[in-house]
């Protein structure tokens, strides 16, 4: 493929990475995942997981309802995701602070959670078969997510650039950015932050004197 066919049907001025979402599409996503006629709660959590915390297709993939529920039901203040669900094998804790994400992660806990400590090891988003989807199925969910939504550049990845560029532009320093996003310089998620025209023509119209 060449570098031209590549480029084509890429909104202009991108650069031709996961689509950075506004939060008109974002909301936009939100809706379409409550009114699914399947898999609506699973598509609002995962959703919300992946703009929330900027976490990646084989992260969402791999956790398990005791890495985000406590015992008793309730949302845990922090997820720790293991060396196995990283990209890089590298440990790292994502706080859940965020009031709108832990109200749609109690309305996906409801009625679901079982006090033994077997339903605690079961995946937190199961496959048909009962085990944990792949990243690449947790990958396709998303975009088919995003395709219902009307947003066909998105990608599992636009949730996580999507945060990580809204962290930049309010000011966030990239180094806690970095440590939120799992990265390990600075230089990676400096990448991730989405440069187009539209962009930077909102950021220099506040310049004034």
């Amino acid at each position: 493929m060449t570098k031209q066919n590549r480029r084509r049907g890429r909104p202009r001025g991108t650069s031709g990475r996961a689509a950075v979402l506004t939060r008109a599409q974002v909301r936009q996503v939100f809706r379409v995942a409550k009114a699914r006629e399947r898999f609506a709660d699973r598509a609002e959590a995962v959703f919300a997981l992946s703009v929330g915390l900027g976490l990646r297709a084989k992260e969402l993939a791999a956790l398990n309802w005791a890495d985000v529920y406590e015992a008793d039901g309730k949302v845990r203040a922090v997820v720790h995701l293991k060396a196995a669900y990283t990209k890089g094998a590298k440990t790292r804790d994502v706080f859940v602070s965020s009031p709108p994400l832990r109200k749609v992660l109690a309305h996906y806990g409801e009625d679901r959670w079982l006090m033994s400590a077997r339903a605690s090891q079961a995946p937190l988003f199961p496959s048909q078969k009962g085990g944990h989807l792949t990243p690449g199925s947790m990958a396709r969910f998303l975009k088919y997510l995003y395709r219902e939504a009307g947003i066909a550049s998105a990608t599992s990845h636009s949730g996580r650039r999507t945060l990580i560029t809204g962290l930049a532009e309010r000011g966030v320093d990239l180094k806690s950015i970095a440590q939120i996003a799992g990265h390990s310089t600075i230089r990676t998620t400096a990448m991730y932050v989405e440069a187009n025209p539209t962009r930077l023509a909102r950021i220099l119209q506040d310049v004034s004197w």
